[in-house]
């Protein structure tokens, strides 16, 4: 299973933390942190929303990232 939060740091209470372990419970999980005024957090989301979707090809993405 899989999961994507996207929140302000205001918004990281221990209730939030619980919510995860609730969901997740017993399992051994990964965290990453992404500045999302970050220029390459865009640029990375533009690629795995292109991969995601069923009218781009892998193949065709590649090939418009290394024409660039």
């Amino acid at each position: 299973m899989q999961a994507t939060y996207h929140l302000n740091t205001d918004d990281l209470t221990v209730d939030f933390l619980e919510s995860i372990k609730t969901l997740f419970k017993q399992k051994t999980v990964e965290i990453s942190i992404i500045d999302e005024d970050d220029e390459d957090f865009a640029f990375a989301h533009a690629i795995e929303q292109g991969l995601k979707s069923e009218n781009v090809s892998k193949e065709e993405l590649l090939k418009a990232l290394n024409a660039s």
